[in-house]
Formats: structure tokens, sequence, C-alpha cells
């Protein structure tokens, strides 16, 4: 009796029904499209896909945006001004440059958020939402992080006047740091009031 199971061909041939169920090596395109579908690697890349054109067509924009992005910059030296005049006589302002009891600083466009307001921006049409759902967050998000911004402004003026050696500290890290984090719970804010899911 020979050694042959039921269903087998001649020895040495492959059993056509191992060779059916057999899978296929995956092919690169295939190995693409696993990574593709991971969330994890597929939300980051389209938050630097759409940096990349934001901030490219930005980029290109800026001599046209200089009159409206000045106009923006003395708009917050006016709103810094205006939110400490509720609780203090002690602030005036001049264009783009506010004073706090003798403690002045030049509110330049590089101080009025946009960076912060462009990443999140990115940070929100890579989110998979509704296209409305998603120009409801840029718009908010937007709003939410001037406001913050005016806040920081209003601070570093009360560290200048009061702590002067340790404004730097404050300009540079403390509150990069803090915009960052004012950057993430924004979105996380957003995902958690608005985005439906």
């Amino acid at each position: 009796m020979s050694g042959m199971t039921e269903g087998s061909g001649r020895p040495g041939e492959p059993d056509p029904k191992q060779s059916a169920s057999a899978p296929h090596p995956a092919t690169p395109t295939d190995r693409l499209r696993a990574l593709w579908a991971n969330p994890q690697i597929r939300y980051p890349l389209l938050v630097v896909a759409y940096l990349l054109v934001i901030g490219t067509a930005f980029n290109a924009a800026l001599d046209a945006l200089r009159g409206p992005l000045e106009a923006l910059a003395a708009g917050t030296a006016a709103s810094v001004h205006y939110f400490l005049r509720i609780f203090t006589d002690a602030t005036t302002l001049r264009g783009d440059l506010v004073t706090y009891d003798g403690f002045a600083v030049s509110i330049i466009i590089e101080c009025v958020g946009l960076l912060e307001m462009l990443i999140y921006s990115a940070c929100v049409l890579a989110f998979p939402a509704p296209l409305r759902t998603r120009a409801a967050g840029v718009a908010l998000g937007c709003l939410a992080i001037f406001a913050f911004n005016l806040l920081r402004i209003v601070t570093l003026l009360i560290v200048g006047r009061y702590q002067g050696d340790y404004f730097d500290f404050f300009h540079v890290y403390f509150w990069q740091a803090t915009l960052i984090a004012m950057i993430v719970s924004v979105l996380y804010g957003w995902i958690r009031i608005f985005v439906k899911r």
C-alpha cells in the first residue's frame, strides 16, 4: 500500500487543495495599504502634508498679506491694551507698541499666534471628520488660540514690569511650551464636543 493520502496527487507533486489555500506573499503595495490603514501612521502623515500645503501657500502669499498681517499685529496690540484698561489706567498704546507702567512690548507678526493657528488647522483638517465640522473646528479653535495668545502677552507685560529678570524665560521657553499644550487642548476639546463618533 502506498503512503499517499486521499486527494493527493503523484508523489512529489503539491496537493491542489493546499496550494489553493496557501497565502500569497504581500506585495509592496499591500504593505503600503496596510500602513496607510493604521490611523497612528496615517494621521501624522496627513498633518505633515497639510502643514506643507498650508505653509507653502502662506509663504507664497506673504508679500500680498503683509498689510493685513500688520493690521492684525496692531489689532492684537490694541486688544491687549483695552483688556488691560479694564483693570488699570497704567497702560498706553502707540501703533503696535503696548506699554504697561513703563514696560513696553512691540507686537510683531510673529507675536499674533499665526504659527500656532496653522499647526492647529493642519491637525483639524487631517482628522477624519465631516468638512463642515472641520471648518467649524478651524474657525473656533483659531479664535481660542488668539484669545489665549492675548493672555500670554498680558502676562509677559506683567512679568516684564515686576520681574524683568524672568521675562526672557517666560517669553522664549515657558509660553512657547504652553502654546503647544494649548493647541493640543483645543484640538482635544473640538474632538470631544463636535466630532461624532
